[in-house]
């Protein structure tokens, strides 16, 4: 796959096969992104994968979270600022289109399955969590964001789908407990991966993009 066609086709993948993505395979992604680029290489990216009983025992543990309303508490304040303005309106775009695919289960209401979906990893048989140590630089979170996309975008080229799931890092401490990972390490984000169900409804969801004309502003010296 060519990369501006990478780049273009890449969706969140919401249902997955039941296959398992074997551990060469990811490790051969993990390698290829860690090429991404960082701040002076400092590369403060860390990769732990769940798959099996980890990651089951922590989307129940997960699930049990939400279903008990306690509040997230993540190691990076992402849930702090909800979107406002011209933002707040792509969200509820989005939140129109993906609610009017989901289905509600018995007792729920369409946004609180969707969360419980998000959380328990769409089904997929793998999660990727990404950590930084709590002694990287400031910048720390701006290179993840890097590495994430790279593997999104590389996992294509493997037939794979993935969902970057910033719920993923919504309890901070259920992950490191369950996952045995150091309490020196910031949980910063997940990533959903495995092969996508090519018929499951929720991955016939294509999300828009504002035309580049309203995002650029051109800076140049005036004609004389």
């Amino acid at each position: 796959m060519k990369l501006l066609e990478a780049i273009k086709s890449r969706k969140s993948i919401r249902a997955y096969k039941s296959d398992p993505v074997s551990r060469d395979v990811l490790t051969e992604l993990l390698d290829i992104a860690g090429w991404a680029p960082s701040a002076t290489n400092t590369q403060p990216w860390e990769f732990f994968v769940l798959t099996g009983k980890v990651l089951d025992d922590l989307n129940h543990a997960t699930i049990a979270n939400i279903r008990e309303d306690m509040k997230p508490n993540p190691d990076i304040a992402i849930f702090e600022t909800p979107p406002k303005g011209t933002y707040s309106k792509r969200q509820q775009k989005f939140f129109k289109q993906i609610l009017g695919i989901i289905e509600p289960e018995e007792g729920k209401n369409k946004m609180q399955n969707w969360f419980e979906m998000s959380v328990g990893n769409y089904g997929a048989p793998a999660r990727i969590v990404i950590v930084a140590d709590k002694s990287a630089p400031g910048w720390f979170a701006f290179d993840i964001g890097i590495v994430t996309q790279t593997i999104a975008l590389a996992a294509q080229e493997y037939g794979l789908g993935t969902c970057i799931l910033g719920d993923a890092a919504a309890y901070p401490d259920e992950v490191r407990r369950i996952a045995g990972i150091p309490e020196s390490k910031r949980i910063v984000i997940g990533i959903a991966i495995g092969y996508p169900d090519g018929d499951h409804p929720l991955n016939s969801l294509l999300t828009g993009r504002e035309p580049v004309e309203e995002l650029v502003t051109w800076c140049e010296a005036a004609e004389e």
